[in-house]
């Protein structure tokens, strides 16, 4: 009884997957217009003797192979690596400027273990940043990123997100999903939870470095959590039926989460504040509307962004004004909107919409309420997550990379520029992407 309730339950939630095969890296244009505008060039130079040791020469290649990257991913900056013995003068210094060149990023050996990094404008040939960075091979990736995340916002004006990390869920068989968490570029991967059951829907607490995540019992799923600190996993919803979903409020006090203990699901919600002073666990419920509803987005003036069915039997997307005590349909109640996620900084939200047959990327400003189609290519977009800064949305990508085969990859969209990039190329499945609600070392 309660399976086949959870499963129709799960039909908006859960993405389909598929027989997939090894992917290449995967870079896609989908603006509709072709106009780009010019990209700063910046040269970054290892400067020093080449070392013997192929071990630490393979490091080194790494390291500035990473840096590059992340410079490159903002779709700003163009630029080139090479190798210097000694640092250049200031009149080859000019001429790179002269041909087009306004940047130099030196990588330079302090020693062994620290590499000095500076940042020169080279329109007048002074120095904008300059710091020593540690050079150790367990966190060589870790450093890059850091060296990015200082660097980028003096070169866009805009905050770097290579210090977030991702999670998802990444199918091993019909019976296994795993909770995988890897940096932004998925340059790295690591294995979470692995326990020969199926885990699912990975989302992140606002302020603890703790991941949650829902995983199939018998009869119910169950909410789980991870703390990625201490590696305690703690059992916190086992009601009948889904417990999944969580939204915390920015300060982590308040969390909306999907609850069904029969044949629908509704959002509750959980405030620490109150169930301290009554000294009991109590969830409120925000919907109550007989239908399908998930996907909570909890916004900081405690109103509440959701997907439901309720009113046209196909999901489109509200919004609760708890204060009015009213829901309101943000979508234009024609076809299937699923899967919203909020981004406040730029107060929109992004969610799939099929259009001919196939799941495209929509947002829409919560203050005009204008839907606003982002992607216009092949393969279904499902489950997107903005970032932080507003900038990038992950999803899972159904793509086709040769005739008739398909697969499902976490990819990453640049709102800014249009392109694409498929993040993850393992055999397996993967899907439910989420960023981390802020910079994390781990």
């Amino acid at each position: 009884m309660y399976l086949i309730s959870i499963k129709k339950l799960l039909l908006i939630i859960l993405l389909f997957t598929v027989k997939i095969s090894a992917v290449t890296d995967l870079l896609f244009d989908v603006k509709a217009s072709n106009i780009q505008n010019d990209k700063i060039k910046c040269l970054i130079l290892l400067v020093g003797e080449e070392p013997i040791n192929p071990d630490i020469k393979a490091q080194i290649s790494k390291f500035c192979q990473t840096i590059e990257y992340d410079i490159k991913f903002s779709d700003q900056i163009e630029t080139e690596l090479k190798k210097a013995k000694t640092l250049p003068l200031d009149q080859t210094e000019k001429n790179l400027f002269e041909n087009g060149t306004s940047l130099c990023l030196y990588i330079k050996d302090k020693n062994l273990n620290t590499k000095e990094i500076e940042l020169k404008n080279l329109s007048n040939l002074t120095t904008i940043y300059k710091k020593d960075y540690e050079f150790k091979k367990e966190n060589l990736i870790k450093t890059a990123h850091k060296i990015a995340a200082d660097t980028l916002p003096l070169l866009t004006g805009e905050q770097s997100i290579s210090q977030y990390y991702i999670a998802y869920s990444k199918m091993i068989s019909n019976t296994q999903k795993n909770i995988c968490i890897a940096d932004y570029s998925c340059n790295f991967e690591n294995t979470i939870i692995s326990n020969n059951k199926i885990n699912v829907a990975p989302s992140w607490h606002t302020k603890l470095p703790i991941i949650y995540y829902s995983q199939f019992d018998t009869k119910k799923i169950n909410l789980k959590s991870f703390n990625l600190k201490n590696k305690n996993n703690n059992l916190i919803c086992a009601y009948e039926g889904l417990n999944m979903q969580p939204s915390f409020s920015k300060d982590g006090s308040k969390v909306a989460l999907c609850l069904s203990g029969g044949r629908n699901s509704e959002i509750y919600l959980y405030d620490t504040q109150v169930n301290k002073k009554l000294n009991k666990t109590v969830f409120k419920k925000m919907t109550n509307n007989k239908g399908t509803n998930v996907s909570p987005c909890l916004l900081e003036n405690d109103n509440l962004i959701f997907c439901s069915d309720f009113e046209t039997g196909l999901p489109q997307i509200y919004i609760l004004d708890r204060k009015e005590n009213t829901t309101k349909r943000l979508t234009n109640g024609q076809g299937y909107c699923a899967a919203p996620s909020y981004c406040e900084k730029n107060n929109s939200i992004v969610y799939s919409r099929q259009v001919d047959g196939i799941f495209q990327l929509f947002t829409l400003n919560i203050n005009d309420k204008i839907e606003k189609q982002i992607t216009f290519n092949f393969g279904n977009k499902h489950e997107p997550d903005f970032s932080p800064c507003g900038n990038y949305i992950i999803f899972a990508y159904d793509f086709e990379y040769t005739k008739g085969r398909q697969t499902q990859q976490i990819a990453v969209l640049n709102v800014n520029s249009g392109k694409i990039r498929v993040l993850t190329q393992s055999h397996a499945p993967k899907n439910y992407p989420k960023w981390s609600k802020s910079p994390i070392s781990i």
